[in-house]
């Protein structure tokens, strides 16, 4: 059976914008009819959130799953899976109250049509005040979760440096390849998922979204490019184009970007793949 998959990076920053969500990202999300719907960086302080969900997620084709992290002062996650498709068996969710736990919601769910179990996990990464050992760790703890199980797919916000930069002692792509050690497939789309809209090579392009897949056939499993076509909704908001920051050009100013996309508007490409179970 094949299911269509999606996930976000939304850009709620636990809600201290004040601001409401634009209704278009519950418009996009609709129109994308996944499967299987991951939204991280989510907030319930985000005031008109409720409403955006509502639209986002028609409660006939939808069920919906929501952590609780803002309790602990970190954004949430949201699942949602076609319940048409799929049984929910159970849902559980660390609660991230520091570094070391990551924000997380794992749903594990089996096909109606084929009885084939699997584990969906939606993650975030910490970016802020977490050295690199600290990611590693709350990574491997997500690892650790699934070690019995036979068939996952994580979806998420590694918050790892960008493609060329693997020097051994930070959090980057091959860090990521060096822990999951063959167990996983790392499925990684082509440009960059945040900032700059760059090419694959270009020095400063970040991957920070990906997929890992286990106990999912390589050869049945589609990915899409990095999709942010959603800029061209708003014009003001996002000043240039597919870029989501004015660009810098030097890792270090990072921190020090003013002219970025404000939350709670996305920053993020979307991640979309289909694969078949």
């Amino acid at each position: 059976m094949e299911f269509t998959i999606i996930e976000w990076n939304i850009n709620h920053r636990l809600g201290h914008s004040k601001s409401n969500m634009p209704m278009w990202v519950a418009d996009i999300i609709s129109k994308e009819e996944a499967d299987i719907v991951i939204l991280t960086e989510c907030s319930c302080r985000v005031e008109n959130w409720s409403t955006v969900k509502k639209t986002a997620f028609s409660r006939d084709k939808y069920t919906i799953f929501e952590s609780k992290n803002d309790q602990g002062g970190n954004n949430d996650v949201v699942i949602a899976v076609n319940k048409k498709k799929l049984n929910v068996l159970y849902t559980k969710s660390y609660f991230s109250c520091d570094h070391s736990t990551p924000d997380h919601l794992e749903v594990k769910c089996k096909c109606k049509e084929t009885g084939k179990e699997f584990v969906v996990v939606g993650m975030r990464i910490h970016a802020l005040c977490i050295t690199d050992k600290e990611k590693e760790a709350e990574f491997q703890l997500i690892l650790d979760g699934v070690t019995d199980e036979e068939s996952v797919i994580i979806g998420g916000d590694f918050n790892n440096n960008r493609r060329v930069y693997n020097a051994s002692n930070h959090w980057h792509m091959t860090k990521i390849d060096e822990i999951i050690n063959g167990e996983f497939v790392r499925k990684t789309p082509e440009r960059s998922s945040i900032y700059k809209d760059v090419d694959t090579n270009d020095n400063f392009c970040f991957a920070e979204d990906h997929f890992l897949i286990k106990g999912i056939n390589v050869d049945n499993f589609t990915l899409y490019p990095y999709d942010r076509s959603f800029a061209e909704k708003n014009t003001e908001i996002y000043k240039w184009s597919n870029d989501f920051q004015k660009y810098m050009g030097k890792d270090e100013n990072r921190g020090n970007i003013y002219n970025s996309v404000p939350a709670p508007y996305p920053d993020h490409a979307i991640i979309k793949a289909k694969f078949e179970l």
